[in-house]
């Protein structure tokens, strides 16, 4: 994210590259162990038939992959296409931010940099009616998880792009286990080792509190390690379902094409003709909903974070 500073006006780029880095390499970790879980070399021709029955777009990176080294590559590095467009997402963020904070300006700023500074106000506005003063501190990672999140659910939207979001094991879960990760270490950083452990005891004071504390510890672990769970399986479940419903549409347009055109003819442009655009509506919805998973994956984030801060800086909060 990017951090105003009040004596200079400027815009320090240094963190949201930072934070965008974390997330890209964790992202492309996930992309690392599930590529090597599975035996591309060993693939026979019924998984190739498997992998193309599903309801995905083709793009770009597989394109230029099969072109270059061929369509046997390609299927052998199906399972990176999620890491390397979670880096080309990354990459893009971190140079837009780059370049805004080369070109600042107090006065007359350009559009992008207006852009920049609306985005970050109200980005900044949100994680502080959450976290009251505290929020500075933590609003970096929580920015860059929601543009991060929120560029990669709308790549799959464009021609030939594709939504890293939409993959469970290579994407969703390490942006889950990243904010339990940094969760747990905003809560031993803020109230220590003991205070952080009797937070999970729910905090008991009398005799019977301790007793009881003994049947809430377990349940309030458990709790916590379903959070990134549930987290990601939220995220993936509904990116996953937008991008499948426009696969859908669009092959549902070709092939309603193709019959068209054979009981009609339309002689040798039936070839140049495209499929007709029955997915165009569905991309309102991928719209909204791609903006809505965003925000509900940060704003939970940023509950999180709140839970496991001291109860001063709660009460600062509100």
């Amino acid at each position: 994210m990017i951090a105003r500073d009040p004596r200079k006006q400027r815009i320090a780029p240094a963190r949201v590259c930072a934070s965008i880095l974390i997330l890209a390499l964790a992202v492309a970790a996930g992309g690392a162990l599930a590529a090597t879980a599975s035996d591309p070399a060993g693939h026979d021709e019924h998984a190739e038939q498997a992998d193309h029955s599903e309801y995905h777009l083709e793009n770009i990176a597989k394109l230029l992959i099969a072109n270059v080294w061929g369509k046997d590559t390609a299927y052998r590095l199906a399972d990176w296409i999620d890491p390397i467009f979670s880096l080309i997402v990354a990459a893009l963020i971190g140079w837009f931010f780059v370049a805004v904070g080369r070109g600042l300006r107090d006065r007359d700023p350009g559009r992008r940099q207006v852009f920049a500074e609306m985005l970050v106000g109200g980005l900044y506005g949100m994680f502080r009616e959450i976290l009251g003063d505290q929020a500075r501190r933590y609003a970096p990672y929580l920015g860059t998880l929601f543009l991060f999140i929120y560029c990669n659910n709308l790549f799959g939207l464009v021609p030939l792009g594709h939504s890293s979001t939409a993959s469970f094991v290579n994407t969703t879960l390490g942006l889950g286990l990243c904010t339990f990760l940094y969760v747990q270490y905003v809560g031993i950083r803020e109230n220590g080792l003991g205070g952080y452990l009797y937070h999970f005891a729910g905090q008991p004071r009398s005799a019977i509190e301790w007793i009881f504390a003994l049947l809430i510890f377990p349940l309030e672990v458990m709790g916590e390690l379903i959070k990134p769970v549930s987290l990601s399986l939220r995220l993936f479940g509904n990116i996953f379902g937008e991008d499948t419903l426009i696969a859908v549409m669009v092959i549902l347009g070709v092939q309603f094409m193709q019959y068209l055109l054979q009981m009609f003819g339309a002689g040798p442009l039936g070839a140049w003709l495209p499929g007709i655009p029955f997915q165009i509506p569905f991309y309102a919805i991928a719209l909204i909903g791609s903006t809505v998973q965003a925000l509900v994956f940060t704003l939970l984030s940023t509950i999180y974070i709140s839970l496991m801060l001291p109860h001063d800086h709660a009460e600062e909060a509100h």
